[in-house]
C-alpha cells in the first residue's frame, strides 16, 4: 500500500483523480495544460478513489475548473519552520 499523503491528484470539476506514478505527473500536467488552452481534449489515466485504474477525458473546451495537485510541500496554508 502507497501512503496517500503523498499521491498527486487532479480535481476536474470537482471531481478529485489520482495519478499513478508512471507517468510523470509533469508531462501529464502538460498535456492537460494543452488541452486548456487548446480547446482538445486530453485522454489521462488515471486511478479512482478505490486505486482502479481507469482513464477520463478532459475536454478543454468544456470543463470549468482543473486543479493540478503536484503534493509539494508545504501546502499554502501550511507554513515551515
Amino acid at each position: 500500500m502507497t501512503d496517500s499523503s503523498t499521491d498527486k491528484q487532479i480535481t476536474v470539476d470537482g471531481a478529485v483523480w489520482i495519478l499513478p506514478e508512471t507517468p510523470d505527473a509533469a508531462d501529464v500536467f502538460k498535456q492537460i495544460e494543452d488541452a486548456l488552452d487548446n480547446g482538445t481534449v486530453a485522454r489521462v489515466a488515471v486511478l479512482d478513489a478505490k486505486r482502479r485504474r481507469v482513464e477520463i477525458l478532459i475536454n478543454g473546451r468544456t470543463v470549468t475548473s482543473v486543479i493540478l495537485d503536484a503534493c509539494v510541500d508545504p501546502r499554502p496554508s501550511e507554513t515551515s519552520i
